[in-house]
């Protein structure tokens, strides 16, 4: 990607339905997309590649799934980390590599966060999959140390 504008960071909001775990869950998704007038990335994108379509109106999309950009003072963290918290927990697909296999995702993910999010700058912007923006200074303390 080769930005030649100035950089804009927007937020189109998809819906669709996450089947998972025997249950089907109505879903809002963030879809971020970071770019000018001529060049997009799509980050986290799901559910509704038409809602992206309208949303460029033109430029060329290159999806990829979540990144740190320090040129924007942001992480894009899809699942990882939202609003309050820890996201993408305590479903079958989260890491049970733990001695307790019974355990959800919880420690893994939180000590994923704590290596690589929680040192950013704490006016880091997160943009998360789902709901509000949030800071990493803002979420330091809903994650604990190890």
């Amino acid at each position: 990607m080769s930005v030649r504008g100035a950089v804009r960071v927007e937020r189109v909001v998809t819906s669709g339905t996450f089947s998972l775990d025997d249950g089907t869950f109505d879903l809002d998704t963030n879809v971020w997309l970071v770019g000018d007038d001529e060049e997009a990335l799509a980050l986290d994108a799901a559910h509704d590649a038409e809602a992206i379509h309208r949303a460029t109106a033109g430029p060329r999309v290159t999806a990829i799934v979540s990144t740190h950009a320090p040129f924007l003072n942001a992480v894009f963290t899809g699942d990882a980390l939202f609003h309050g918290g820890p996201g993408a927990t305590g479903r079958s697909y989260s890491d049970r590599s733990y001695s307790d296999r019974s355990c959800s995702g919880r420690p893994a993910i939180e000590a994923s966060i704590r290596a690589r999010l929680l040192p950013l700058p704490g006016d880091t912007v997160v943009h998360t999959g789902h709901g509000r923006d949030t800071t990493t200074a803002a979420e330091r303390p809903s994650v604990p140390a190890a």
